[in-house]
């Protein structure tokens, strides 16, 4: 997903929550964090199957994985 693409969802997410595209991907990156650090193995390795550079998955990585996981799915 480029970057612009991303910005459109997270700017339409916004909108519609009515607060900032900066606060959607903060809300977004702490709910990866959450959900990296659970005590539960199966969360985690669900977590696991996110492709991602860094220490930890983006909210563009997630985004892109969710979307693709989607497309295969329909």
């Amino acid at each position: 997903m480029r970057k612009r693409k991303f910005n459109k969802v997270i700017n339409a997410i916004g909108k519609a929550e009515g607060i900032s595209p900066k606060e959607i991907e903060k809300e977004i990156q702490i709910a990866i964090n959450s959900g990296f650090d659970h005590p539960d193995a199966a969360v985690r390795a669900e977590w696991a199957k996110v492709p991602f550079h860094g220490e930890r998955p983006t909210p563009q990585e997630v985004i892109e994985y969710l979307c693709n996981k989607m497309k295969k799915n329909q």
